[in-house]
């Protein structure tokens, strides 16, 4: 898994751990933690056989000759966000003009949606604002606690634990401006699916138990989801709260072209992927 415990698109996997969802489907599941996207598709490529990533990074795999397929969505939000200091005179994203944001590194989902969300508010990156590469959002939140930048990126839950343990504000979100997303995808090989069949169909079963309890009993949800991850009720409360619109195991067209057309505009896909080949839209269905 990419991101487990730092990335909100993991409340599912924890929720369905949690809930004995898993048992009622007869799987008994360990959760890994890989560093990044393409780490996760190569782990599920060399042998682990299923797992879930960001979208992109499927594709680029795919692209490259790996045997992987995309058989279900997960969340459907850019994750991003940007946040500053309580005592900001930022307020909004017109208020970032001739300021700092910190962005990961050159390349990564944070420089991609700060250049994106920036210009689509009509602010140019190197003319308008500075996007300075710092590292992790823990790195970006510390950058700014130091006043070396003015904004920092972030994403949910930690977007909501800084703001609940300083007063921080959320500036702007990418999901404000990118509104078809795939952020991140259920995987497996085509040798693991034709061999496990029923074991994924009952993950995604177990998977969308989970993401019902988002929806229908976000209390319950919260709390479970932050006993997991070690946060604060309330805390995990309002991160799920934020993103409680966000979860599906369904895909639309516009939301696999954005994901697509955004890995080509970063150079890293460079041919138009056949779809049909890689994502398996009516396997949990």
């Amino acid at each position: 898994m990419t991101g487990l415990a730092s990335l909100i698109h993991s409340a599912p996997f924890f929720i369905a751990q949690s809930e004995g969802y898993y048992e009622e489907e007869g799987l008994t599941l360990e959760h890994i933690q890989f560093p990044g996207g393409l780490d996760t598709v190569r782990g599920i490529e060399s042998g682990i056989g299923f797992g879930t990533s960001s979208t992109i990074p499927v594709f680029i795999a795919a692209e490259k000759g790996m045997d992987v397929r995309i058989f279900g969505n997960v969340y459907t939000a850019a994750s991003v966000d940007f946040i500053a200091l309580p005592g900001s005179p930022i307020t909004s994203i017109e208020d970032v003009r001739g300021k700092k944001i910190a962005v990961s590194t050159p390349g990564s989902n944070s420089s991609y949606f700060a250049d994106r969300t920036l210009r689509a508010a009509g602010i140019i990156p190197g003319k308008d604002v500075e996007l300075i590469s710092v590292g992790s959002a823990s790195d970006s939140w510390t950058a700014v606690s130091q006043n070396v930048v003015d904004v920092a990126w972030t994403a949910s839950p930690l977007s909501e634990k800084i703001a609940s343990e300083s007063g921080a504000k959320v500036i702007w979100r990418s999901r404000d401006y990118v509104t078809d997303w795939s952020d991140t995808c259920l995987v497996a090989t085509g040798s693991f699916i034709d061999e496990n069949t029923d074991a994924l169909k009952g993950w995604g079963r177990a998977l969308k138990k989970a993401m019902d309890l988002i929806t229908n009993d976000l209390e319950k949800a919260a709390e479970v989801y932050g006993k997991a991850i070690g946060y604060k009720p309330e805390v995990a409360l309002e991160a799920l709260k934020n993103s409680q619109n966000f979860y599906s195991l369904d895909f639309t067209d516009a939301q696999l072209a954005a994901v697509v057309a955004a890995g080509k505009e970063q150079g890293q896909i460079t041919k138009e992927p056949d779809m049909d080949a890689i994502v398996m839209r009516n396997f949990l269905s």
